[in-house]
């Protein structure tokens, strides 16, 4: 299988790609709330991030246009894609920034999933080189980070492995803004 992040970037329009601040750091910003993330990523060739959550630009959304954004939850999304290859394995890291507020969060991580299974399957239908990508090689993984949700450990590593919580169709880890996470925490 060719490699998928080199493809996302290419097939994705640059307006939606999420840039590094330096070689290996990939900071993510949520604007309405001042917050950001960083995440470093030792081998960022393997890795895409975008963002669909965009303004507005008219009176319909910029990603739904032909929704009807009146219909509550129609046009739900979530804040960041990040997308990491090893081997034939694809890591699908859905995230969301939030302050106090969680909000549903939930809804929002299921809708970046069934938005980026949509784009796998554009894919597979023009291209020939990602046929043999399954279900089985794709591992989406729901990441919330917020203000003040847990109590960091002290004494533990940074780098320490990061646990997911099983929901019905999407493991879901939860952390705080507060520290620096490494992309294979998440793995």
């Amino acid at each position: 299988m060719r490699s998928l992040t080199n493809s996302l970037n290419v097939i994705i329009s640059e307006d939606f790609h999420f840039p590094l601040v330096d070689k290996n750091t990939l900071r993510l910003k949520e604007e309405k709330e001042s917050l950001s993330v960083d995440i470093k990523i030792k081998d960022f060739n393997n890795t895409s991030c975008f963002s669909f959550d965009k303004d507005k630009t008219s009176k319909n959304d910029v990603l739904f246009p032909f929704f009807n954004p009146t219909i509550k939850g129609l046009c739900t999304k979530n804040d960041f894609i990040l997308v990491h290859q090893k081997g034939d394995q694809v890591y699908i890291f859905l995230i969301e920034l939030k302050s106090k507020n969680i909000g549903d969060y939930l809804k929002q991580l299921r809708a970046g999933k069934l938005f980026f299974q949509f784009i796998i399957d554009r894919i597979k239908l023009c291209s020939s080189d990602f046929q043999d990508l399954n279900n089985d090689s794709l591992h989406y993984k729901g990441i919330l980070f917020r203000l003040d949700r847990i109590t960091p450990d002290k004494g533990i590593s940074k780098r320490k492995k990061l646990e997911f919580n099983s929901t019905p169709d999407l493991d879901v880890c939860i952390q705080n803004y507060d520290n620096v996470y490494y992309l294979s925490q998440f793995l």
